[in-house]
């Protein structure tokens, strides 16, 4: 008997038209948005394969705005040199002299630019149409019309910002610990991957060594393929499908190729072939036992970030703070006029506003991107470097194995 579900989405598939059975391989780059990547549709009853374009995304003008795609640079990776430059004393006006590029600016445009606006409009309502203006003569002039002045006092804003403080501060707190829990997993991911490539080299007990070195060549594909399954699990079909494929097909066998790409659950698929991969190493179950362990700490750092990625920091609070912010800020114009009086013709309450609107809303902005930690993570670099230390690791042989070296070094055998 069919579940509803199950007949429905059965009911559409049919409508849709025939789908393709083999697995379909992209091209390399997703920067062509009219090429063709594959994506998963799933329900609790069934998984289906399809090809769709990146046309047809619907959220494709947000995922190609600005704001989306300068998330790939903030996937930062230090070296010895980049912390130099990090700690320059040049900092300041250097980050300073770079404002106009920035992505988290550019980001909040139309708040800053509705802030600036409004503040604006209140100027001039006030001198043209309240109370009059100066000239640079020192000529006051009388307003076109005697209208009430757009005003408000400073005490109700004064009153509210310890409110909004605690509430950016809790915002951006909550998402900077996402983030950092985010790293936190794949730490564990690095360091487990490499315990796995180290104890299966050191403790396989095959003497024929191709079928040694095919085994150990077997198990370091399957330690990369995990984490490059896992980021690609985290990120979007749309921009990293092809990709994906492509690293699939260029490092794996293309049976073991075919069977992640067309898993449903890649991440667990590829688990599941480490897991055969290290079984099938000669050793003591004892030993095969230890490096399960790492393998189980794979699955939960796999689980921590599928948790991280499906809960975002509780809606209702985000919104109370975002409507907060708003509010408070589009209000702010009116409390500003009468503090600029020494100014000429209250003139700098319009640069103070702007300024005022690009931190706050800047702040905001700052706990958004962060929310969201994979997208800012180099997870596909993780990746390729546990993939260059697993394929490294499984070349190593113990030098006290080969007896000539043994001697050369002046090392007696146990008898």
């Amino acid at each position: 008997m069919l579940s509803p579900r199950l007949s429905v989405t059965l009911l559409l598939l049919l409508a849709s038209g025939p789908l393709p059975v083999h697995g379909f391989v992209p091209p390399r780059s997703c920067h062509d948005f009219g090429q063709l990547v594959s994506f998963w549709i799933s329900s609790s009853d069934l998984v289906v394969r399809r090809s769709t374009t990146l046309e047809e995304d619907p959220l494709a003008d947000v995922r190609t705005s600005y704001i989306e795609v300068s998330r790939q640079y903030r996937r930062t990776r230090y070296t010895h040199d980049d912390w130099l430059k990090h700690r320059s004393p040049d900092r300041f006006l250097s980050n300073l002299a770079q404002i106009s590029t920035s992505g988290i600016y550019r980001g909040i445009s139309k708040e800053v630019a509705t802030v600036t606006s409004i503040a604006t409009l209140v100027w001039a309502w006030n001198l043209f149409l309240g109370e009059g203006w100066t000239d640079l003569s020192g000529i006051h002039h009388d307003p076109v019309a005697q209208l009430p002045l757009l005003k408000l006092p400073l005490t109700p804003y004064t009153l509210a910002s310890p409110s909004l403080g605690l509430l950016l501060v809790f915002r951006t707190n909550s998402a900077y610990r996402r983030w950092d829990e985010a790293r936190k997993a794949w730490g564990l991911i690095i360091n487990n991957s490499r315990n796995i490539a180290r104890m299966g080299t050191a403790w396989i007990n095959e003497p024929n060594e191709e079928v040694r070195r095919k085994k150990l060549d077997r198990l370091s594909k399957c330690i990369w393929a995990f984490p490059r399954s896992l980021s690609r699990h985290m990120e979007s079909p749309f921009t990293a499908e092809a990709d994906y494929v492509a690293d699939l097909r260029d490092r794996l066998d293309p049976e073991h190729a075919d069977g992640l790409i067309q898993a449903a659950h890649r991440p667990n698929r590829a688990l599941f072939d480490l897991t055969t991969a290290v079984n099938d190493l000669s050793m003591h179950a004892l030993r095969r036992n230890e490096i399960d362990k790492s393998i189980v700490v794979l699955g939960d750092q796999k689980g921590a970030s599928e948790r991280l990625f499906s809960s975002p920091v509780p809606l209702f609070y985000t919104r109370h703070t975002a409507r907060f912010l708003t509010i408070w800020m589009l209000l702010l114009p009116f409390g500003l006029y009468d503090s600029f009086n020494s100014t000429y013709n209250h003139l700098g309450m319009i640069p103070c506003a702007a300024i005022l609107a690009i931190f706050l809303f800047g702040i905001e902005e700052l706990a958004f991107q962060l929310e969201e930690p994979f997208s800012i993570l180099p997870m596909v670099g993780y990746s390729f470097t546990i993939g260059q230390n697993a394929e490294e690791i499984v070349q190593w042989r113990n030098i006290y194995d080969d007896p000539a070296k043994s001697q050369a070094d002046g090392v007696v055998s146990p008898s």
